[in-house]
């Protein structure tokens, strides 16, 4: 499946989307060392933005994880073959989620 319209689409989009994640994740680090360098006599408000930082970090560094696999298994010859079953997961999957590692019909089981 390597060779495919699709799968080049994928990781066109999986490249660009990590080449927009990282500087986010960048900034809320900056953020979080800026957070904690302040008086440990915080604010309600204070810690409530530092929670939202590094909750959002946490998600983008998720994505970030997820983009890395997909283009390691595009590398590996793997990409777009469902982890559990192994048969090929839906194109037009693919097209709407790029990092599917299952098949619609494994996805929930």
């Amino acid at each position: 499946m390597n060779n495919t319209p699709v799968v080049k689409r994928c990781e066109e989009y999986l490249r660009k989307r990590r080449h927009e994640i990282l500087p986010v994740l960048q900034h809320l680090a900056d953020e979080s060392r800026t957070a904690d360098s302040r008086p440990t006599s915080r604010s309600d408000d204070a810690a409530s933005a530092a929670s939202v930082t590094s909750g959002l970090a946490a998600v983008y560094e998720r994505e970030l994880n997820d983009i890395d696999t997909a283009l390691y298994r595009i590398h590996a010859g793997t990409f777009g073959y469902c982890r559990a079953c192994h048969q090929a997961i839906e194109p037009s999957r693919l097209e709407r989620f790029p990092r599917a590692d299952f098949c619609l019909r494994c996805k929930d089981v």
